[in-house]
């Protein structure tokens, strides 16, 4: 269960939130369709689907303890980095590569792919915390205007151009 130390009324695993990550980045991907920005849609959709398949070894690991620091959140992502191929046993060794590849670009960040995955990751995450605000959970407020404000401050050109369309009117 995501946010397993935040007192929520309607709990979210990790297949939930992969989904709707993966249903934002397709959102993303027509957006970007419209004003001749193109990203591979599939390619895209499969790291929004695998994005935390690590937590399956883990757990939710808490926001604040995973960026206490620069070498907590290294060491996390290098233990990670290791337990990912025993996610993908079993498969025949062309996929394998194929989705560990996937989850390494996917965790680096460069790619228009996994930015979209990163912008995904968080507009799933302001939905789940604007759910629980409206039934009255204040906790997720805090969690909102954080992602939200990440959200503002993403820094790349084909988000630049579209998150107007995107981020609540409200937004500064």
């Amino acid at each position: 269960m995501r946010y397993s130390s935040t007192p929520q009324h309607f709990p979210e695993s990790v297949a939930e939130h992969s989904f709707y990550t993966a249903y934002y980045v397709s959102l993303l991907c027509d957006l970007l369709g419209k004003i001749d920005i193109q990203a591979n849609r599939e390619k895209a959709i499969t790291m929004a689907l695998i994005h935390d398949t690590e937590e399956m070894f883990s757990g939710d690991i808490l926001n604040p303890f995973k960026h206490y620091s620069k070498e907590v959140k290294e060491a996390i992502l290098q233990v990670s980095r290791e337990v990912i191929p025993q996610m993908y046993e079993g498969l025949p060794d062309d996929m394998k590569e194929k989705y560990i590849s996937l989850w390494n670009e996917e965790s680096q960040g460069e790619s228009i792919e996994a930015q979209l995955v990163k912008v995904a990751d968080r507009l799933s995450l302001l939905s789940k915390c604007a759910e629980e605000v409206k039934v009255g959970n204040e906790f997720f407020k805090k969690i909102s205007e954080v992602h939200l404000q990440f959200l503002i401050d993403f820094d790349v050109v084909w988000w630049q151009k579209i998150k107007d369309q995107v981020l609540p009117e409200s937004s500064p």
